[in-house]
């Protein structure tokens, strides 16, 4: 049996600078409110609420003059000038990539054109980018997309089209052929993330070589879905697990081949655990012990 593991899996960029940033506010200040959770993994964030970072869904369970950490995922304009009015440290975390969105939407709505934004309705990030422009139409899909672009009113209207960071790029690429066939004053703003496309890519040239692949994350993480989807069109086994208890050695002793990914907001512990259990019975072809590869793989990210 061989395993093979994604060089990306874990914390992105973003996501490892919000949650250090909290860790840090928390150690120096024994408090810190995020507002919206930090990440979607409830397994870090009650690791987290330990330190003492707390989640406020709500305004109103921040206290005046709190410190409070903005996500990765942004947030919309007026919560800025709300935390403000409360008199609140903010210590902003949004992703660079997220925060151009939300750069380009506010400049192409400030010259009068309609924001199209493709990704999931209702997601942080993509309500985050509303809230930094004026009329907005978000498409989950390419269903959503064909519909939008046979609307009449479309076929000439300023419209300026971006996209949810973590968007699978096939169907980014799908939608935007379907949009530009007729809606003729288009601007294009391809704002995936770059590692999105990298942990998106390796996923799919390792699904393709196993016999069963394990996608690690949160069932409500964005982009860990999208690896599963794009695992599941190339691999007839794969299993979405959000910890190591959710695994046995039973079902791995089946196959001769099997690949790991994780998504960008799984902690290094968690994938860790993960290959703890699998090292009991899985040895790498190398001879390698499994959880002292990964180990090894790990130093890089603490």
């Amino acid at each position: 049996m061989s395993v093979t593991v994604a060089k990306t899996a874990g914390f992105c960029f973003g996501v490892r600078r919000a949650v250090d940033l909290a860790e840090q506010q928390a150690k120096k200040n024994g408090k810190i409110y995020a507002y919206g959770e930090i990440i979607h993994n409830m397994h870090e964030i009650e690791r987290l609420e330990k330190l003492g970072v707390y989640t406020a869904y709500a305004l109103e369970d921040i206290p005046d003059g709190a410190g409070v950490l903005i996500r990765a995922h942004g947030v919309p304009r007026n919560v800025y000038t709300l935390l403000q009015a409360k008199k609140c440290e903010i210590f902003d975390a949004t992703c660079p990539f997220v925060r151009k969105i939300h750069k380009i939407v506010d400049k192409e709505s400030a010259d009068g054109r309609l924001i199209v934004i493709l990704g999931s309705a209702g997601h942080p990030e993509v309500v985050g980018i509303q809230g930094w422009c004026g009329e907005s139409v978000v498409l989950e899909g390419e269903e959503q997309a064909r519909a939008f672009s046979e609307r009449p009113e479309m076929e000439n209207k300023p419209i300026s089209l971006v996209v949810q960071t973590t968007v699978n790029r096939s169907i980014w690429n799908i939608s935007v052929g379907l949009i530009k066939k007729r809606c003729t004053n288009l601007k294009i703003f391809d704002t995936i993330c770059k590692a999105t496309d990298e942990r998106q890519s390796e996923a799919r040239l390792l699904a393709g070589v196993s016999d069963q692949m394990i996608v690690i994350g949160d069932k409500k993480s964005s982009n860990t879905k999208r690896l599963y989807e794009i695992s599941r069109s190339l691999c007839s086994d794969v299993r979405y697990i959000e910890d190591a208890a959710e695994l046995t050695t039973q079902e791995l002793g089946q196959h001769q081949h099997i690949g790991i990914t994780a998504g960008a907001s799984t902690p290094a512990w968690i994938i860790k655990e993960v290959s703890n259990m699998m090292s009991e019975e899985t040895k790498i072809e190398t001879g390698e012990d499994f959880a002292a590869m990964l180990e090894e793989s790990f130093k890089t990210l603490n």
